[in-house]
């Protein structure tokens, strides 16, 4: 699986999750919490240190920078759900919100990112996907470590 096979994965993971969210009973919630901060945590971690980098000569750098912006957004809310887990009515309100912030990067970077980065070669990237997974997956623990410090309970 290349990398750009792997990020749409990641997607209809999310979506899976956050479907899995909307039917979970509320006792589960606070695991699913913490699972979708890590899957949106890794995925940022792809993006932002090997696909954004590359995608900047291919797609205008202004759609680049929104959507690092759009991680911006998605890293505070993460922050905030890992905060009120357990707190059914703030946890609600808060996956709501990044639910759209999600749904909406992921349909503007299948339409307008993806398709470009698909055409360029693979070794565009420095390094093998299975190399950068690995690599993400290290930093994405770092991350969490992170989210979870600046979300204290």
């Amino acid at each position: 699986m290349n990398l750009i096979d792997v990020l749409i994965q990641q997607h209809r993971d999310a979506e899976a999750l956050f479907e899995a969210w909307h039917h979970a009973p509320d006792d589960e919630k606070p695991a699913l919490s913490l699972r979708l901060a890590e899957t949106l945590t890794m995925h940022s971690t792809l993006e932002e240190r090997w696909v954004y980098p590359v995608a900047r000569s291919v797609v205008d750098g202004p759609r680049i920078d929104f959507a690092v912006e759009e991680h911006g957004e998605m890293t505070q809310l993460l922050s905030e759900l890992l905060r009120v887990r357990h707190d059914p009515r703030r946890r609600e309100a808060t996956v709501r919100q990044l639910e759209a912030v999600v749904a909406q990067h992921m349909a503007e970077e299948e339409r307008e990112v993806l398709p470009r980065l698909r055409k360029m070669d693979a070794s565009a990237f420095g390094l093998s996907s299975d190399e950068i997974i690995r690599s993400a997956s290290d930093a994405r623990k770092e991350a969490m470590r992170q989210l979870e410090s600046s979300a204290p309970m």
